[in-house]
């Protein structure tokens, strides 16, 4: 049977591009996405390395020992190595599963042993909008995500600094104009980034705590379990965090402590769908939310988690940054009153529009 491989390049804005891996053969199309590795040139050098794995394999009856190959890959690496090769599989993963799900006639959620899911309650990330970063901007991101249908908006206050104000004092005034924009109805999330000194975030509780951020995301990473200890002390604003995690015991501590409220692994960090999954039931007493500042793909992929993880509360969505979005998925990703719509269609569900102006191909070879 003929198959090729191939890593796609979207072109979404001068700070995003989304990867992704795409399998064709005779009957399927499958698709992964292996976005914000921060390397695209490690991605495919990678890349080139699993595909002599996958030649010539059966991609379903071998799929768990393909996985397995790419995980011990993952352990072969340090640093932002290790981080780009867990991304490529993260997307190699999505691909296998989506591949196997559609051989077998079924959606993902329903091949993942799950039942017909709900709609999957969205959140607002706007940190990726178009526009300046001045609060006023920010502000008139949010409204337009509260115009769309979205509850829930999270920022990342703390990126860039403004004039020769501190980052402190300018994520603070940019939470401020957001919340004066969207009223008291509207949760307002922060995102530190790990961007700015503890003690800064310590002094800034009380105003955080006033303005009623629904949750600090990466105030402190997960892994300073000391810094997080305090923090836990010192504000009852509930805590997130693990977005960039790819072993489950890299929340070990901060789970069984109670230091952080919400984890988040991401589907193409943390090496795929499965793996999530495994992740979210090893802490059934925490709340998990996908990270998830991704292409419709990995947004496919995360919300299949929904109908087979009881405690995956939300997903967060990129909103706004290009109005194409669905259309590069042939218009399947459907979101209403910030909810996306999952439905019964194998692997997936997604199509890929490979004529769409946005993609090339980044490398190529036939399995």
């Amino acid at each position: 049977m003929s198959r090729t491989l191939e890593l796609l390049q979207s072109h979404v804005s001068d700070r995003t591009q989304w990867h992704f891996v795409v399998l064709k053969d005779a009957d399927h199309l499958a698709l992964g996405e292996c976005s914000d590795s921060g390397n695209p040139a490690k991605l495919v050098a990678e890349l080139q390395l699993a595909a002599q794995k996958l030649r010539g394999r059966d991609l379903i009856t071998d799929r768990a020992g393909i996985v397995g190959a790419l995980a011990r890959r993952v352990g072969e690496q340090t640093g932002q190595d290790a981080f780009v090769t867990a991304t490529l599989m993260g997307g190699l993963e999505q691909l296998l599963t989506d591949h196997a799900a559609q051989a077998a006639g079924e959606p993902v959620w329903k091949w993942l042993g799950g039942s017909a899911p709900a709609p999957v309650p969205l959140y607002a990330n706007i940190n990726r909008v178009p526009g300046g970063r001045a609060p006023g901007d920010v502000a008139a991101a949010a409204a337009k995500a509260v115009a769309a249908g979205f509850c829930v908006v999270k920022c990342a206050p703390f990126d860039v600094a403004d004039g020769d104000r501190s980052l402190a004092a300018t994520g603070l005034r940019r939470l401020r104009a957001i919340r004066e924009a969207v009223g008291d109805d509207v949760e307002l999330r922060a995102d530190c980034h790990d961007r700015i000194p503890v003690e800064e975030i310590h002094q800034l509780l009380p105003a955080l705590e006033d303005l009623g951020i629904g949750w600090l995301e990466d105030a402190v990473a997960l892994d300073r379990t000391r810094d997080l200890r305090a923090l836990r002390a010192a504000t009852s604003i509930p805590l997130a965090g693990g977005e960039l995690m790819f072993h489950a015991a890299e929340a070990d501590i901060a789970a069984s402590e109670g230091l952080i409220d919400v984890l988040m692994p991401d589907v193409k960090h943390a090496g795929g769908i499965e793996r999530v999954l495994s992740i979210a039931r090893g802490v059934p007493e925490l709340a998990v939310s996908p990270h998830n500042p991704s292409g419709p793909v990995a947004t496919a992929a995360a919300a299949h988690l929904f109908s087979v993880c009881p405690n995956a509360t939300e997903l967060e969505y990129q909103f706004g940054e290009t109005p194409w979005r669905s259309d590069l998925v042939g218009g399947l990703e459907r979101i209403t009153e910030g909810h996306l719509h999952a439905d019964d269609r194998p692997g997936l569900g997604l199509t890929l529009d490979t004529r769409h102006p946005s993609l090339r191909v980044l490398w190529s070879t036939a399995l």
